[in-house]
């Protein structure tokens, strides 16, 4: 890859796990095709924290977006898929950055298990070594932040596999 080709494509990247009450926030590193969970904003009444979205933006001044689709047939969650098409179309337009989408069928259950065997290591790890930091809790921000990391890992992926020849 050239260095014109290197700097044409996205470097960072947020990541959005979309839901009615929660929006689950990684970021990525096209690079190196890794993602961390950042954090899970809260939706109240319907309304998405812009605020918090923008503090990510701010911190991170990703390249790009990218939103989980959840897959499934045309008419299955139909209400989420409209919220998440209005959701790509205002954070595009906010923050004039391209937008793109991934599948993210069984990201959640991925996240949940992802997390099980983390927290399962974490206790073994504090049998032997007493006195070290409790794991992060298991809870439903917990999930969709990890969800969106790995939504975002899979787009990475992918559209690194794009670039090669």
């Amino acid at each position: 890859m050239s260095l014109i080709e290197a700097v044409a494509r996205p470097l960072v990247v947020l990541g959005f796990d979309y839901g009615l009450r929660r929006i689950g926030v990684a970021v990525g590193q096209m690079i190196t095709g890794t993602a961390t969970p950042l954090e899970t904003l809260e939706q109240h009444a319907g309304k998405i924290d812009w605020d918090g979205i923008e503090a990510q933006v701010n911190a991170w001044n990703p390249d790009a977006f990218v939103v989980g689709l959840p897959g499934g047939p045309p008419d299955a969650a139909r209400e989420l898929k409209t919220a998440i098409g209005d959701f790509r179309r205002a954070l595009a337009a906010r923050f004039e950055r391209p937008t793109h989408t991934i599948d993210e069928a069984y990201t959640s259950i991925e996240a949940y298990h992802h997390i099980k065997t983390n927290r399962q290591n974490a206790r073994a790890h504090r049998r032997a070594n007493p006195g070290s930091v409790h794991p992060e809790r298991m809870n439903k921000g917990a999930i969709d932040k990890v969800a969106a990391a790995i939504l975002l890992e899979a787009w990475m992926t992918d559209a690194r596999s794009r670039q090669r020849p």
